[in-house]
């Protein structure tokens, strides 16, 4: 796996280099730790705070401050366990890119399941959807619950079965990091291991940024978006073939 952001791409692959970035931030990405898995809720819960789909999904404001964190909490250990999750980090002090050193919280986040366990789960995957519903208090708030089924049922519908692939779960960084390369340091890592792989990746995007990080990747439209019911977002399905 990839452990800084500084790596060449596999062989074969076109990803474009690194844009600019804010100078006081130089991102070092590396696979999340046991005993990350709160601060990766954290900082995930941080970007997605003000994301259309998480607006969407639980539509109250307090609720919604409330069961991010958890929320994300399951996914990270779900992904954590099959080895899918990566987080960015400032680099400490002067070193170099490559020398692992890094400061503070997560700047950010990505996480992925590897090819085939999307579609055949698991008993420990089974067990986060029982995790999922405690985690936003389902049993209390009816509306989100019902709105988180929706996006999965349509997930499901559309979800590329039976071509083989990585799928990209959830990439974010906090505001305070947006602008400074954190993000496509997450995503330039996830694709270097996709690559190498020689796998292909899919994901849905929620938001025109994250469509914009997707393409650069080098991600593609891949059929009509999913509208969610009540006039809720659209999810753009997204792929990118072996390279």
């Amino acid at each position: 796996m990839t452990t800084a952001t500084a790596l060449p791409a596999a062989a074969g692959t076109a990803l474009p280099p690194p844009g600019p970035a804010d100078s006081a931030v130089r991102p070092v990405v590396r696979p999340a730790r046991p005993g990350e898995e709160d601060a990766l809720a954290r900082a995930l819960a941080d970007a997605f705070a003000d994301d259309a789909l998480m607006l969407w999904a639980f539509p109250d404001p307090d609720h919604r401050a409330r069961v991010l964190p958890a929320f994300f909490r399951v996914h990270v250990e779900q992904c954590q366990a099959h080895g899918g999750a990566l987080t960015v980090h400032r680099a400490a002090g002067d070193g170099g890119a490559d020398d692992g050193a890094t400061d503070g919280e997560p700047l950010g986040a990505l996480l992925f399941l590897p090819p085939g366990r999307w579609e055949a789960p698991g008993p420990r995957d089974g067990a986060a959807t029982a995790a999922l519903a405690e985690a936003i208090g389902a049993a209390g708030h009816g509306e989100p619950a019902r709105r988180l089924a929706a996006i999965t049922r349509l997930q499901t519908l559309r979800h590329p079965r039976h071509r083989s692939h990585h799928y990209l779960a959830f990439v974010g960084v906090r505001p305070g990091a947006r602008g400074t390369r954190a993000g496509w340091a997450l995503l330039h890592a996830f694709l270097t291991e996709v690559d190498t792989a020689g796998q292909a990746a899919y994901a849905e995007t929620s938001s025109p940024s994250g469509a914009r990080l997707l393409a650069r990747g080098g991600f593609a439209r891949f059929g009509e978006a999913l509208a969610l019911p009540g006039g809720g977002p659209r999810l753009a399905p997204v792929w990118r073939g072996p390279r």
